[in-house]
């Protein structure tokens, strides 16, 4: 049976996969935070706030996604006191018909009932190719 912070999470990843990056936002505070782990110069770094991390991150690297976007599949859900962990493939292409077939592990830290930090685990040496495609 999925916790309450767990079916917040997985409405806040279902409404990304559905395309609503915006309307993912009502699922978080206003302070969220988000950071992916790794070495890439646009998105391992620290962005807070809805406008920074859509702007200055997501649309950064969406731009470099085929039209279908990156559907999702959902391996595993874990939680503990106050994270949610999903565990996920996505399988798409980049603009130039790369595949972009990544595995992911986003945690969710929670400050009530809100969804205040997300950290994404990915192939990050993957990410860097389809930026540079």
């Amino acid at each position: 049976m999925a916790t309450e912070n767990q079916e917040i999470a997985l409405n806040f990843f279902n409404t990304i996969g559905e395309g609503n990056l915006d309307g993912a936002f009502e699922y978080t505070t206003e302070d969220v935070t988000f950071r992916a782990i790794g070495n890439n110069p646009v998105v391992s770094k620290t962005f807070k706030g809805k406008e920074d991390i859509l702007n200055n991150c997501w649309l950064k690297v969406f731009v470099h996604i085929g039209p279908e976007g990156v559907p999702l599949t959902i391996k595993n859900v874990g939680s503990g006191e106050n994270v949610v962990f999903i565990e996920s493939i996505g399988e798409a292409k980049g603009r130039s018909g790369m595949p972009y077939n990544n595995e992911y592990v986003h945690v969710y830290h929670f400050r009530g009932d809100k969804i205040c930090s997300i950290t994404e685990h990915l192939d990050t040496a993957l990410l860097n190719a389809l930026l540079e495609q």
